[in-house]
């Protein structure tokens, strides 16, 4: 029976080995496994904070972007603006011209002049986006009239206008000269 019994024991002692060497293999590969979940969790936490700064630097570009072309269509403007203010005046006095010419003298070469260079002028502006409009009959607005002087009347109507307002593109160019009622009767 001790030949049975040390068998059983070297037979139990080696079970025990292997049982502990796979205990021992089990929990470093738990340590590794864990390890390695600390590792991805780091990644995936870099990842994201990669993704928002991406996303941020994106918006931002786009703001960029936005805030360039709105500077470029306002700088474009206001080259404009002082270009076609200095035009301007000179499309008033063609008008000036034409209402205060005689109708005697309407049939005149001059004044079929006068005429055809203000159409061609109002057509030119146009095709640069620029747009004249009419204040007479209007409710006196104070982003496009400017008031000269008023006569008794209904109150805030426009009678007559000095100079037309004009608009370029969305925007107010110039804003008209008006008479005003008054509302004094």
């Amino acid at each position: 029976m001790s030949q049975y019994h040390d068998k059983d024991e070297l037979l139990e002692e080696e079970l025990e080995r292997e049982a502990e060497e796979l205990v021992s293999e089990f929990e470093e590969q738990e340590e590794m496994i864990e390890s390695q979940k600390t590792e991805i969790a780091e990644d995936e936490w870099k990842i994201a904070k990669l993704q928002d700064a991406l996303a941020r630097s994106q918006a931002d570009f786009d703001n960029f972007k936005k805030r360039t072309e709105r500077d470029k269509d306002d700088m474009v403007f206001f080259l404009k603006l002082d270009i076609f203010k200095k035009i301007l005046p000179r499309l008033d006095d063609l008008e000036r011209m034409i209402r205060n010419t005689p109708e005697w003298e309407r049939n005149w070469a001059l004044y079929e002049g006068i005429l055809s260079m203000q159409k061609s002028l109002l057509k030119d502006l146009e095709k640069l986006g620029v747009r004249a409009f009419e204040s007479k009959g209007q409710e006196l607005n104070p982003d496009l009239h400017e008031v000269m002087t008023q006569v008794p009347w209904e109150e805030g109507i426009v009678v007559d206008e000095f100079e037309k307002w004009y608009m370029l593109g969305e925007r107010v160019l110039r804003v008209a000269k008006v008479v005003v009622w008054s509302g004094d009767e």
